[in-house]
């Protein structure tokens, strides 16, 4: 922990500890170089945002190279959803995406939506983009067979897994969609953290070993749970997913 930027380790002290204990740590510590060349000297920063830009160009999320200086949310439900939207949209995007959510990036004017990423960012393994994708298809499309399928992309179901334990992992992750399924959905960080350790404890006992992409994903979740309980609204969800998945495929 102590090797990691500052920006970063002020994110990672949201998540649970036990997390890391699953974390395959010499593929993180080969990515540590990366991620200061990205803090530091902001490689790959504008190209990413030009890329974000043109995804989100036809959404009202306008992205701002400045920072906020007066960061204000005046809908907060609108504005909601439209981070939910922003989180979905960049899962679809292969160029990498801006991890950092949290609500001081953000300043909303009437319905639309001013965002400075920070220099946080990253790129999933096509693989592991993948594997969440179909995660969150089975989930909303209730398709066991695709669920699955994209947690075992996601590298967390061993071959040796018995049904019961596969059923156990599945369960484990869908607590973090709460119910996302039939009904609006609260956003509580407390939720999400008790989620991540009931999960991580299994990891541990089940001698599951994840990818550095996990604990990246950890982070976006963290970060988007910090801005929604901060704003205290419900959502729905399930809709925002199928709206944004009917617009990138």
């Amino acid at each position: 922990m102590r090797f990691l930027p500052g920006i970063l380790k002020e994110l990672t002290r949201h998540v649970p500890t036990v997390l890391f204990n699953s974390v395959d740590w010499s593929e993180l510590a080969s990515e540590l170089p990366q991620i200061s060349k990205r803090m530091l000297q902001k490689e790959g920063y504008e190209k990413l945002w030009d890329h974000q830009k043109n995804l989100l160009s036809s959404l009202p999320i306008k992205l701002s190279l400045e920072k906020i200086k007066s960061p204000k949310v005046t809908h907060k439900k609108i504005a909601g959803n439209l981070v939910l939207t922003l989180y979905f949209s960049q899962l679809f995007s292969d160029e990498g995406l801006f991890l950092d959510l949290r609500s001081h990036h953000f300043h909303q004017e009437g319905e639309e939506l001013l965002w400075h990423p920070s220099l946080l960012w990253t790129k999933f393994d096509n693989h592991f983009r993948q594997g969440l994708l179909k995660v969150y298809e089975g989930f909303y499309l209730e398709e066991d067979e695709i669920y699955f399928e994209g947690l075992e992309e996601l590298g967390l179901i061993k071959k040796s897994f018995t049904l019961s334990e596969k059923k156990e992992l599945g369960d484990l992750f869908r607590g973090h969609f709460g119910s996302a399924l039939d009904k609006e959905m609260s956003f509580q960080l407390s939720h999400l953290q008790a989620s991540m350790i009931k999960m991580s404890d299994f990891f541990l006992t089940k001698k599951v070993q994840v990818s550095k992409d996990f604990l990246y994903l950890g982070i976006y979740l963290v970060t988007l749970y910090s801005t929604l309980h901060e704003w205290g609204e419900e959502h729905m969800v399930k809709k925002i997913y199928l709206d944004v998945r009917a617009k990138f495929l």
